[in-house]
């Protein structure tokens, strides 16, 4: 006779109950096949408080949901384990504001937002009694930026937290700023409009009218606003205001409208520079989105970006232009 197959449990916490438990499974375990966690479920391999369950069935805080314990390992196996060196970074020295559902960082230069060795890691190693007490919830990021973008970026502290804040970016409530280092000079406010296509082998955005993009008409609409804050030197210190999130959005429409991001080479930006200032500079809300946030956060510039500008436009410039940014 074979030997029996180990079962483990896990308990359902707060951000659990009221979803299905199809999903939830869809959660814990990711490289199960659909098919295969319906059989499961249909020859009782995973049990809801010890009896067999409706993949329909909504949790409830306490649930004790049991399954083999060869799903626990085939994931541990998936290559996803925390990376030591994340675990010994302290996201508190990245902290914008932790509220009860969410959580405001601002993110290096060169510091993934989501992947081996990114931002996400980093949050999870942090949060790791909160997210083994949910079946569900893992505190990947609520939007993305670039490896090389630097600035605020939002985490969920919770399941509720990531459903209201995805609301608001779906609803467009949620107004981002960035500050940026253009080359060349920008004399007034503007207003971008251009259709996107994203060209994945050279993960380049173009326009649709652009030659490298080829003979597509397909795209996306991208809208950003631009305040000039300081010119000097051939550069322009800029305030750009997205209302819409595509990959690379501001990187190419920059150098759509001539006025490429100083340093940034693989959208024609000046090479006279070792890399691009692009800096997610605040965070604004109609309407707090829990009691205890703010309607504007700030991420102050990291330290890179800052030593950059300063020596281009001095600090009291510096000073002067995030004030302005902030309330354009």
């Amino acid at each position: 006779m074979g030997s029996r197959t180990e079962s483990l449990t896990r308990r359902a916490g707060a951000d659990d109950s009221g979803r299905r438990l199809d999903k939830v499974l869809r959660r814990m375990f990711p490289g199960l096949g659909l098919s295969d966690l319906y059989g499961r479920l249909r020859k009782r391999t995973i049990r809801v408080n010890g009896k067999a369950a409706d993949p329909a069935y909504r949790l409830i805080e306490g649930d004790i949901v049991s399954y083999p314990s060869e799903l626990e390992t085939g994931e541990k196996d998936t290559g996803r384990a925390a990376d030591p060196k994340v675990a010994q970074q302290d996201l508190g020295e990245l902290l914008v504001l932790e509220s009860e559902n969410l959580l405001f960082l601002n993110k290096p230069r060169g510091l993934l937002s989501h992947g081996r060795g990114g931002l996400d890691e980093i949050v999870e190693s942090a949060m790791r009694e909160r997210v083994e007490s949910s079946l569900s919830f893992r505190p990947g990021p609520l939007h993305r930026l670039d490896r090389n973008t630097s600035g605020l970026i939002v985490f969920p502290r919770t399941a509720e937290g990531g459903r209201v804040f995805s609301r608001l970016l779906r609803d467009r409530q949620v107004r981002k700023r960035y500050m940026a280092l253009l080359d060349g000079s920008v004399e007034s406010p503007e207003v971008w409009e251009d259709i996107l296509v994203r060209d994945v082998a050279s993960k380049r955005s173009f326009s649709n009218l652009d030659e490298n993009s080829g003979p597509s008409l397909l795209g996306r609409r991208a809208i950003t606003r631009i305040v000039p804050l300081a010119r000097g030197s051939g550069l322009t210190l800029a305030m750009l205001e997205i209302q819409t999130g595509l990959t690379h959005q501001i990187r190419a429409q920059a150098s759509i409208h001539g006025n490429p991001l100083a340093g940034d080479s693989k959208y024609g930006g000046s090479t006279r520079v070792d890399g691009f200032v692009l800096h997610a500079l605040a965070i604004d809300f109609p309407e707090p989105p829990f009691n205890d946030v703010p309607t504007r956060l700030i991420a102050e510039l990291r330290p890179w970006a800052l030593l950059r500008l300063n020596a281009a436009f001095g600090p009291n410039i510096i000073e002067k232009a995030i004030v302005l940014a902030c309330e354009s």
